[in-house]
């Protein structure tokens, strides 16, 4: 591949709209700071075509669905990525998902959710997710917050074109922290476990670590860390690495 296309997409990657974790999506570090009421709605789109010594395309997408009521939430979240030169796919992968929480005090909830992922690069072709469980806000206020969770988690895997499937129980486990870095700048950090139920030895370990900065009343920028072990995926797909990271660096525009 000649050095333009090269450039291209490592420029793609380090500065991507959407950040999709490969095998787990960290739900807890796109939770709304919403204090009211109602519906709210959020859309990405991008997309970029190149042509030269390669037909280089890059297309993200995301939907965002809140509903907050006064003792039970609704999110809902899709996204999609996609850089392609010619036939080459580098990155092809989107999920689903839905979650419901009920309030039982101002401190417990009880959270259900359904999930729908799949990542080609990491021949993962489908896997589907359904949990449930508790949370506990354990600290709220204006400067820090802290939450942990325990979920039961079953989970369906269909990999390398559907040659393997597997099916286990899992337990999810995490702990989230936010907190407030001066006066525009914001910390969040989510660390899961989700070993099997019946081989506890055997887990799934992530940490997503991001830095967001209001940069005025409509712009924001985020830097985002985050990176998976998963050491049964690598004994089922030998070619692919038990740990995978990724770096995204963001721009936002919000009215």
């Amino acid at each position: 591949m000649r050095l333009t296309v090269k450039l291209l997409l490592l420029g793609y990657s380090l500065f991507s709209y959407i950040n999709a974790s490969g095998q787990i999506v960290n739900i807890e570090d796109k939770r709304a700071q919403l204090d009211t009421v109602g519906w709210f709605w959020q859309l990405d789109f991008g997309g970029k075509l190149t042509e030269n010594t390669k037909s280089v395309l890059a297309l993200n997408g995301a939907v965002r669905i809140d509903q907050i009521k006064e003792n039970s939430q609704w999110l809902f979240l899709s996204n999609y990525n996609l850089v392609k030169a010619n036939e080459d796919r580098f990155v092809n992968d989107g999920f689903g998902h839905l979650r419901f929480g009920q309030n039982i005090n101002q401190r417990w909830s009880w959270e259900t959710f359904g999930q729908l992922q799949y990542n080609r690069r990491l021949l993962i072709d489908f896997r589907g997710l359904v949990g449930t469980g508790p949370r506990l806000q354990i600290r709220e206020s204006e400067q820090w917050e802290l939450a942990v969770g325990l979920l039961y988690m079953y989970e369906y895997n269909e990999l390398e074109e559907g040659a393997i499937t597997r099916e286990d129980s899992r337990l999810s486990s995490y702990l989230s922290a936010r907190i407030k870095v001066g006066e525009h700048a914001n910390l969040a950090s989510t660390s899961y476990y989700q070993p099997l139920v019946s081989q506890l030895g055997e887990s799934r370990l992530s940490s997503v670590n991001t830095l967001s900065i209001d940069l005025n009343e409509h712009i924001a920028f985020g830097s985002s860390f985050s990176i998976t072990y998963d050491g049964l995926l690598t004994q089922l797909l030998p070619g692919i690495p038990a740990t995978n990271y990724t770096w995204n660096n963001t721009l936002r525009l919000r009215f």
